[in-house]
């Protein structure tokens, strides 16, 4: 009788553990599935963001320097403006790199 009542009395400690440790973790995993769907493109973190937004800028200027070319036919204006349009982006990027690298070197993570 009394190794009948340990053994319940086990059972129901067990199952308060595994309710109270489920408790923990399904509000864990919620926000570990909001930090991951917190941008719409897929990235998981501001930095990863601004990449790729400044990538679709590139390439839509990219896209309308080539339109206009193609319209005008002007090779000197084209070419002009693909490297300023380089330039410019590549600030952008080393912009964000040197966020990034500023931010990771004081230790702070979102």
């Amino acid at each position: 009788m009394k190794s009948s009542v340990k053994k319940i009395a086990s059972l129901a400690l067990a199952g308060v553990f595994a309710i109270g440790a489920a408790g923990v973790l399904v509000p864990a995993m919620d926000n570990v599935t909001y930090a991951h769907e917190r941008y719409e493109d897929g990235s998981s973190n501001a930095y990863s963001h601004r990449v790729k937004e400044e990538q679709q800028r590139h390439d839509s200027a990219v896209r309308a320097i080539r339109h206009e070319y193609r319209k005008d036919g002007d090779e000197k204006r084209y070419h002009r403006r693909m490297k300023e349009e380089q330039e410019r982006h590549d600030r952008a990027m080393e912009e964000i790199r040197h966020d990034y690298d500023r931010h990771d070197r004081h230790g702070h993570h979102y």
